[in-house]
């Protein structure tokens, strides 16, 4: 998940915590920032794939994608031995609190920059259904996923031998991934019914997993991987539909066949990695600890940014690429600096009580 008390189940002074899952998390979030560039908020999909620059959005577009997929396998890494304690479910307030605040702040931001008109009801609901914020599809699945985690770790534990919990990884990935690959455009050939569900469960798990075998692989490998995978598709799109459509996602999503190993393999080159400049060590653990806010306060500044870059400077989607060096960094630091500030005066006022 986003948030986690702590980087670790040790709490304690910032010096104990693990620096490679600050750092999986402080990628997991520059990775959704900037995979929304190409998905929401630039015409990428829909133009026709053809060009060395829409090659090179292809890559990189399937690898900003595996965002989400990091921070779910960092939930279980992290959360594998918590229990149904009370102390346990009372960690989700913080989480459900920021949600109800950046909740409130983005309705008054679509109503009063964006112009949306709606009724205080509608506005309320929309709190309720996820979608004040239309980025926070995320933490409905974060609330459901956090519920189930204790009974999860009861599962996970109770599988006797690494091989059947390996089964257990193949079965989800199957269950998640094929259907993903095989049932589209009208065409249904494996059964998809809890592919949805299944989706956070296999990352999950892998995370477990990862934590109790401490699998490591090399650089090259996990290059490899990255690169070959993240291939996938503009190179069938050039190959084979020579480049003269909208691109054809054959990689699929974040959890399908393809894009699901380029996330297994990012986690695994980062979660032992350790920063030796001191300075950098610091700023990552803190943007770490701010992640799920950053998350929460993104759309606005997406809002803010793409609109004024894109009527100023938009010409093609070819020619619009420089400009990702621009506005996403823009809408990171942002975010960042927002999430400082509500950090900063939620503790503040967490001191005072």
């Amino acid at each position: 998940m986003l948030y986690t008390i702590n980087n670790q189940e040790i709490k304690g002074a910032p010096s104990s915590r693990i620096c490679g899952l600050d750092l999986i998390r402080v990628v997991a979030i520059f990775f959704v920032i900037a995979g929304h560039f190409f998905t929401l908020n630039t015409s990428f999909m829909n133009v026709p794939f053809w060009g060395i620059s829409l090659f090179f959005q292809g890559v990189v577009k399937d690898v900003f994608s595996i965002g989400v997929p990091l921070f779910i396998m960092l939930t279980g890494y992290l959360n594998i031995n918590k229990t149904p304690t009370k102390k346990y479910y009372k960690g989700m307030v913080r989480v459900l609190v920021a949600y109800l605040f950046f909740s409130i702040v983005t309705i008054v931001f679509r109503k009063y920059y964006l112009g949306e008109e709606l009724s205080l009801v509608q506005w309320v609901l929309k709190v309720f259904d996820y979608s004040a914020i239309p980025y926070a599809w995320y933490i409905e699945m974060w609330i459901g996923l956090a519920l189930l985690t204790p009974f999860l770790n009861y599962l996970y534990r109770g599988i006797p031998s690494m091989k059947q919990k390996l089964l257990l990884l193949a079965i989800l990935f199957v269950m998640t991934s094929l259907p993903d690959l095989c049932n589209r455009y009208g065409i249904y050939l494996m059964p998809g019914y809890f592919a949805q569900a299944c989706y956070p469960l296999m990352f999950y798990f892998m995370g477990a997993f990862i934590r109790e075998y401490q699998p490591t692989i090399k650089a090259w490998i996990g290059w490899s991987v990255i690169i070959g995978m993240a291939l996938v598709t503009p190179v069938v799109n050039y190959v084979v539909f020579r480049g003269g459509s909208d691109v054809v996602q054959i990689a699929g999503g974040p959890g399908g066949v393809f894009l699901s190993w380029i996330a297994i393999a990012i986690f695994l080159m980062l979660y032992r990695r350790d920063i030796s400049v001191p300075c950098i060590k610091r700023w990552v653990t803190h943007c770490s600890m701010v992640s799920l806010e950053m998350y929460l306060c993104c759309y606005m500044f997406d809002r803010l940014y793409y609109p004024w870059f894109k009527e100023h400077f938009f010409v093609s989607q070819a020619q619009f690429l420089p400009w990702f060096f621009v506005i996403v960094p823009l809408c990171f630091f942002s975010a960042y600096l927002v999430a400082v500030g509500y950090n900063a005066v939620n503790s503040f006022a967490v001191r005072k009580r």
